[in-house]
């Protein structure tokens, strides 16, 4: 028998690491964002949204979203809804939004405060901060007689229209200030939304002076707010507690007495954060 010679096998050519991983980094960071914008798209507002509704929330191609609901799908961030075929939050969710409110030191010494103060006023009372130019709703402690739209934890609501939003906005540089109302528009609720930036500017550099806020009609009609800010060891304001009711109970004289209160609460807060008042 003829034995014939082993055949030389070819080496295969190993590809260049550092110039494909770039772009196979690139595409994994790609997918990433798109995955994160896809989840940013609900709302308190939009709980559920069809495939299509995305892709042009997205302005994505629809199977370009269908493959990245697949992904967050399976890892519980979203689930699909069997009779309607529409997409919500999943559990995932919940279970991480969990581990961050347990995390929060803030709202952690918050809850405490805000029941005495809802309990002292007998009016609603907020812990809130300020992410993205919006007001973020951290805790709350409301009467048992409040709708339950209201405690919904996570609402958002435009800084300058709110007691809240105000407070905090005063301890900001105001060029930053301008930049995000610019970047993010006016957005008025009502007729007395602030919507220019003298008059901003005006009403934060009173707020700064005078060591609270008060949103008059300005979030809501019918509703007054009055906030005071929360500060942490470094003196810098992080957050804000206020006290929310109906206008003609959050006037007059009563209006004193309520701010003394508010920023009572804010103070003792911002004490428990390591603030030393001098």
């Amino acid at each position: 028998m003829v034995v014939q010679p082993a055949r030389k096998q070819r080496r295969r050519r190993q590809p260049d690491v550092a110039a494909s991983d770039e772009p196979v980094a690139q595409r994994v960071t790609q997918t990433v964002d798109r995955a994160m914008t896809v989840l940013s798209c609900f709302s308190l507002e939009r709980p559920e949204l069809s495939l299509t509704e995305i892709a042009q929330l997205l302005d994505l191609h629809p199977s370009t979203v269908h493959r990245l609901l697949k992904t967050v799908e399976a890892g519980g961030y979203v689930e699909r809804d069997a009779r309607s075929g529409h997409y919500r939050l999943g559990l995932q969710i919940i279970e991480l939004a969990g581990i961050a409110l347990n995390q929060s030191e803030l709202r952690r010494h918050g809850l405490a405060e805000l029941d005495h103060l809802r309990d002292t006023l007998n009016l609603n009372a907020n812990l809130a901060v300020l992410d993205r130019g919006d007001v973020f709703h951290l805790a709350y402690a409301v009467r048992s007689d409040t709708p339950r739209f209201y405690t919904t934890l996570g609402r958002r609501a435009v800084a300058h229209a709110t007691a809240l939003g105000k407070v905090m906005l005063a301890d900001r540089p105001r060029e930053s200030v301008h930049a995000d109302i610019e970047e993010r528009g006016w957005r008025p609720y009502t007729r007395y939304t602030i919507q220019d930036f003298e008059a901003l500017d005006r009403a934060l550099d009173e707020i700064a002076a005078v060591g609270y806020a008060v949103d008059r009609e300005e979030r809501s009609l019918g509703t007054c707010c009055v906030a005071a800010p929360v500060r942490d060891y470094t003196n810098r304001v992080v957050a804000a507690i206020s006290v929310t009711g109906p206008t003609q109970q959050l006037g007059g004289e009563t209006l004193d007495s309520i701010i003394d209160v508010v920023k009572d609460h804010a103070n003792r807060l911002s004490m428990k954060l390591g603030c030393q008042f001098s």
